[in-house]
């Protein structure tokens, strides 16, 4: 028997075509799902045995044999990968090797860049999405209250002991020679006291306030270094008055909207109303994107409880939260995030320099292996890249790499606990969790759940079920919000006017297409009266018959 190969053809029309139209060769594959082998495999619930070489798990796919007969354990459960674009990625080569690579998410820092520039990358990025065949979410990062020093040319060297000023409500210094940068938020020299620390570049350079006389602070130098234009502001003693979303984050919010991304990232998130002013935007737009809350303000962490429920997604942003309080709470303060997040179903992102040292070399330290395998095995749901693949030297070996290290630590959590039960049971929370249930006692081989913005599959992939979960829908948009659920593959498909036939639709094009198989228990998910536009009500525990049709099992 030789091995399969499973590839979404190009263009999303045709993702949810019949299997003639399908075939590939295995050279054209982007991604591989399911494998036989010469000798008789071993399957195990969240375990496939391939003979194929590294090339991502989860997509959809179809086409010939392997030609590479090297075995290899896949785990369909591994934490997704996000990965930040910048200059040394964002070209449509690049990107396409990184998606074969196994990126599920693309990062847009509108920190950084105009928008025109952002609109450009949005349209490279769906190009590489198409010509590679696989899904791609895009997750639009906004600004948010950060502080930062404005625009100087060159470096400045701050060295330990000297003084330095900062020139509150200046955007721009024609010269720094004289340690003296602007800042264009013009409120902070009112909102510091003597004595306060202030910490520049991400907590490298830290200073503290000697005198304020008008809107100029005069600070020492503690931990000197070398200093640019741009880099961030951090007071941690101090609540800044800044709004969550200001008016750069609004154009910026729009823009993204207007141009279709998937997930929005609220930054500095210190409280639930944060989210308000995003969430009545998307709203107005008649959207239902992904509101993601950025943990990275000491504020969020008393208000932890109330952000989780108000996201859709939150974001351990440790690079700031590291940098706001102490760098030994952060683990800690990691965990707990992690935790209260499963506890609600929501999904959550761990982030910053996670394998920062492929920024210049093509394989991470040690300790970064074991950083991300930890965060994994506290059960993340997805795991980011960001300079490493902005602008690093191996952007796409970066990827590869993560990927590596997910599928390895995913199968180092067999025999762990499973994450503790979701603490609100909505009506569709209690459903998935019933159909979960169901799946294990009966050992289906596969859920299914039908949706439409992509919240029932998100409920159901937070039970964590040891075994794949198949989301069918009939929107390209709640299609790639799956790339950030773990164990969850996406697959388009026409509404029926019956429940019972739009899934089996789904399963004879999945059946033709060789990814299911004749004998096989499904459970499934739907809504009523339709199964994707319907309100999610209904469990099915069926069998698919000799020609992968739906059946009612007795």
């Amino acid at each position: 028997m030789v091995g399969t190969t499973l590839i979404f053809p190009r263009g999303e029309a045709s993702w949810y075509s019949k299997a003639s139209r399908l075939r590939r060769s295995s050279r054209d594959a982007s991604a591989i799902f399911l494998g036989a082998l010469g000798d008789t495999p071993r399957f195990e619930p969240s375990v496939v045995w391939l003979r194929t070489p590294p090339i991502p798990v989860g997509t959809l796919a179809y086409g010939g044999p392997l030609k590479n007969r090297r075995r290899r354990l896949l785990i369909v459960h591994r934490s997704r990968v996000i990965a930040t674009i910048g200059p040394s990625c964002d070209n449509e080569e690049t990107l396409v090797a990184m998606l074969k690579a196994g990126l599920d998410v693309a990062r847009l820092n509108y920190s950084h860049g105009d928008l025109p520039s952002k609109t450009a990358t949005i349209e490279r990025l769906r190009a590489a999405e198409e010509a590679s065949g696989r899904p791609l979410g895009v997750l639009a990062d906004l600004p948010g209250p950060k502080l930062r020093l404005g625009r100087f040319p060159g470096t400045a060297h701050l060295e330990r002991g000297t003084s330095v000023t900062l020139c509150c409500g200046e955007e721009r210094a024609e010269d720094v020679s004289n340690l003296a940068f602007p800042v264009p938020y013009a409120s902070l020299a009112q909102e510091l006291q003597v004595g306060d620390p202030v910490l520049l570049a991400d907590g490298l350079i830290r200073l503290e306030v000697e005198s304020i006389m008008g809107e100029t602070v005069t600070a020492q130098v503690l931990d000197g270094g070398y200093l640019s234009e741009r880099k961030g502001i951090n007071v941690p003693r101090t609540m800044v008055s800044l709004p969550a979303i200001g008016e750069k984050d609004e154009a910026c919010l729009k823009h993204a909207l207007a141009n279709g991304v998937d997930f929005v990232a609220v930054s500095y998130v210190r409280s639930a109303a944060d989210l308000e002013p995003a969430r009545r935007i998307i709203a107005e737009s008649g959207l239902h994107t992904w509101v993601v809350a950025k943990i990275e303000h000491p504020a969020a962490l008393t208000d932890l409880d109330a952000i989780v429920d108000a996201s859709d997604v939150v974001m351990v942003a440790r690079g700031d939260l590291g940098v706001e309080i102490p760098l030994e709470e952060v683990p800690a303060a990691q965990e707990r995030i992690i935790g209260m997040c499963l506890a609600r179903g929501k999904p959550v992102i761990v982030a910053t320099q996670m394998l920062e040292s492929m920024v210049d070399h093509p394989r991470p330290t040690r300790a970064e292996v074991s950083d991300v395998a930890t965060a994994i095995r506290q059960f993340t749901s997805a795991v980011m890249l960001s300079g490493e693949t902005a602008t690093g030297a191996y952007p796409v070996e970066a990827v590869s790499t993560m990927v590596r290290i997910a599928e390895r630590a995913s199968m180092a959590i067999d025999g762990l606990p499973s994450p503790p039960a979701l603490a609100m049971f909505r009506s569709t929370r209690a459903i998935t969790g019933a159909a979960v249930k169901l799946a294990a006692d009966v050992g289906a081989a596969r859920l299914i759940v039908a949706t439409r913005h992509g919240s029932a599959a998100r409920l159901m992939a937070a039970h964590r079920p040891q075994r794949p979960i198949l989301a069918i829908t009939n929107r390209m948009r709640a299609l790639r919000r799956t790339t950030m659920l773990p164990g969850v593959s996406g697959h388009l498909v026409e509404e029926q006017p019956r429940s019972r036939d739009t899934v089996g639709a789904a399963v004879k094009a999945m059946v033709d297409a060789g990814q299911m198989h004749p004998g096989e228990k499904v459970v499934t998910v739907t809504g009523s009266p339709n199964a994707i536009s319907g309100r999610t009500s209904t469990i099915r525990l069926v069998g698919v018959d000799e020609n992968g049709n739906l059946r009612m099992l007795e």
